[in-house]
């Protein structure tokens, strides 16, 4: 029975291997299209040609799809498109704001600056986004680990030790905590198949319902208003990658309101989307950049205070870089505090599982020697 569970998590660990290397050598991170806006920057600051920039890009690029695009994007331009034009012929590597800083650098000469920008937006997300990542790491390896560890003392740990008093003292009357974790290590190993299933269904359910409409919106909601996450994580994550990215667009001289067109285009969470969506048509009409966004309730008083100064003084792009700079400080204190804190939760939980399952293995030898005191 061992053996045979052992090999059916090998052969999942197996599956899970070759799909992520699937999903590796297909899959183009904001990171890679960073690197490679900074290498068409410097080359095309040093004087290099176009067309001999994405010819060397496209011979050096070891992601294999990346490398395609490339040579694709290369052809298109030999054939007499621009970069912006070649690059949105690739939309799911490609974003609105991407194509937009590009557009408008290669309208107005200056397209290396505007690689540079782009690139430096790109590294800034991307940093801003591991460190969110990396936060959860830590919590959910020990809660993997732990768990394989729990549900190995409840199906071979707990039985080997109340076995053998069971078979000496058969009338032994066994705690309550005990026939539930020895009931539950039982069916474990009689269901162990059909727990697995059930498991893979219930990822895969996941995945799929949070491609659907209803499901989306609530998680977008839950980020930015769940209880204390909310206000700690959600809402300044947000207010910092929004700030370096309307930055970085009007740094590149792109017009207000074709910036808040892209950022209500490239913005993935529904909430933030629908409201540059709304202060676009509300900017585009006469009105006032910050008043909808501050509606919005999205937002926090500090960041809708500092856009109304940049929006009154002119100084918008300035204002924008200091608050990217002071949430992205702020993310870090926080992500800092939050990941203490959940290390601690996650011990306590865990060791209260295993005090559980410690009780459940040795109170029926502390029950069969009070009888024999007795």
């Amino acid at each position: 029975m061992l053996v045979t569970i052992f090999l059916s998590f090998a052969g999942i660990l197996i599956v899970l291997v070759i799909a992520s290397y699937f999903w590796t050598n297909y899959h183009i991170s904001k990171g890679q299209i960073s690197v490679l806006c900074r290498e068409m920057s410097i080359m095309l600051d040093a004087g290099i040609p176009l067309l001999r920039v994405f010819k060397i890009l496209s011979e050096r690029i070891s992601h294999p799809r990346l490398r395609k695009v490339i040579k694709e994007i290369h052809n298109s331009v030999e054939q007499g498109n621009t970069v912006a034009a070649a690059m949105a012929n690739q939309p799911d590597v490609f974003d609105d704001m991407m194509i937009g800083i590009i557009k408008v650098g290669e309208t107005g000469g200056i397209l290396d600056e505007s690689m540079r920008r782009l690139s430096d937006h790109l590294e800034r997300w991307t940093q801003l986004r591991r460190k969110v990542v990396l936060a959860w790491i830590y919590p959910s390896l020990v809660i993997i680990v732990m768990t394989a560890v729990v549900v190995t003392l409840v199906c071979f740990f707990v039985p080997n030790v109340i076995n053998p008093i069971l078979e000496l003292n058969p009338n032994l009357e066994v705690p309550l905590i005990t026939r539930i974790v020895a009931g539950t290590g039982e069916y474990i190993i009689d269901h162990w198949l059909l727990l697995i299933v059930v498991i893979v269904a219930a990822v895969v359910g996941v995945a799929m319902a949070r491609k659907t409409i209803v499901v989306k919106v609530f998680e977008d909601y839950l980020r930015l208003h769940f209880p204390v996450l909310g206000n700690l994580l959600g809402k300044p994550v947000t207010a910092a990658g929004v700030a370096g990215m309307f930055s970085t667009l009007i740094h590149c001289g792109i017009p207000i309101i074709s910036c808040l067109k892209i950022l209500s285009q490239t913005q993935t969470n529904f909430y933030v989307s629908s409201s540059f969506r709304k202060t676009g048509k509300i900017v585009e009409e006469g009105g006032s950049l910050v008043k909808p966004l501050e509606e919005s309730g999205i937002y926090t008083p500090l960041m809708i205070d500092m856009l109304a100064i940049g929006d009154e003084s002119g100084t918008l792009e300035t204002v924008l870089d200091k608050i990217a700079q002071n949430y992205s400080e702020q993310v870090d204190s926080a992500l800092e505090a939050f990941t203490r804190i959940l290390e601690a939760v996650v011990m306590l939980i865990v060791g209260a599982i295993v005090l559980v399952v410690a009780l459940a293995a040795y109170l029926p030898y502390f029950t069969m020697y009070t009888r024999l005191d007795g």
